[in-house]
């Protein structure tokens, strides 16, 4: 199956679905099931703590798949001080895809162009869209209230055709999307692809310990907690795994986890698309079953008469 949009021509893949880069959750294993099935797989470089692991961590997927996959690169000095030893890497694998976040992409453009690398850049408001376009990303992730990890507070209904009409750039849309039903409506508001991480971690090939991936399949949209004390910056958690890291956490003003839960590694991140989510199945059959789910909601919908 092949869906074309500016963005599957932009990248050279069939399906416009992309895997959101998730900490310590996307590995080989996640990056190439989901390219190999049609989508574009991708992870974090700060997956990796050296510079050696990441180049290891990058033959290893190119050994196993020779469709375009993506890279998050952090620009941010304080959250990754080796950004630009990252990104040296990532041009000699000549990546097809970084998205950074956390700051301007200013300073890698010209590079990532000159190797044919897209750049495309995660914003939650106008504003932060306005700089990376000015900068020359290629395409905006859209990141709406309900995603899981940081997030943006503004509606999905209104983020994406809002980014699409004032800036003109493609805009992947994320938030929630864990279907062929939420795909379809997030292209019938102009997003040119889909951006999914929640659903991608109930799967076999996640990096995800079993637990976390039963709380996803367990877990309401009313469970989702969403809060900057966990990292210092907004964002969507599970409140069981909140829960299990004390009281501290609840207590007004207070930032403090008990010291036995490392925030990075046991209070875990989920959007609202959990409510969608009821299985831990391969992640070849989510990008599969999404595409087909789409084609069928749109063949259904109610016909102008």
């Amino acid at each position: 199956m092949k869906i074309k949009t500016p963005v599957t021509e932009m990248l050279g893949i069939n399906l416009p679905i992309i895997g959101a880069p998730m900490f310590l959750v996307s590995y080989p294993d996640l990056v190439v099931a989901v390219s190999e099935a049609g989508g574009l797989g991708t992870f974090p470089s700060q997956n990796y703590r050296t510079i050696e692991e990441l180049r290891r961590g990058l033959e290893d997927i190119r050994s196993r798949t020779k469709k375009p996959i993506g890279v998050n690169l952090i620009l941010h000095k304080a959250h990754n001080p080796n950004w630009a030893k990252h990104l040296e890497i990532l041009l000699e694998f000549k990546v097809e895809l970084i998205i950074t976040s956390l700051g301007s992409p200013r300073s890698i453009i010209n590079e990532a162009k000159s190797v044919g690398t897209k750049v495309f850049c995660d914003v939650t408001t106008l504003r932060h869209a306005n700089l990376v376009a000015k900068s020359g990303a290629d395409a905006l992730v859209a990141v709406a209230q309900g995603a899981g990890g940081h997030a943006g507070n503004i509606s999905p209904f209104s983020l994406f055709p809002y980014l699409k009409k004032e800036i003109g750039l493609p805009v992947l849309a994320a938030g929630a999307i864990s279907g062929g039903a939420q795909m379809a409506a997030a292209m019938s508001l102009g997003a040119d692809a889909v951006y999914i991480g929640t659903r991608l971690i109930a799967t076999k090939e996640a990096a995800a310990s079993q637990e976390y991936k039963e709380m996803i399949v367990e877990s309401a949209p009313e469970e989702i907690v969403y809060t900057e004390k966990i990292s210092g910056i907004p964002a969507n958690w599970l409140k069981r795994s909140v829960e299990k890291a004390g009281d501290n956490f609840h207590n007004e003003g207070s930032t403090d986890i008990d010291q036995e839960f490392k925030r990075w590694r046991d209070i875990w991140s989920a959007g609202h698309g959990v409510a969608q989510i009821d299985s831990i199945i391969p992640a070849g059959d989510v990008i599969k079953g999404m595409a087909a789910e789409y084609a069928d909601i749109v063949n259904k919908l109610p016909k102008l008469v």
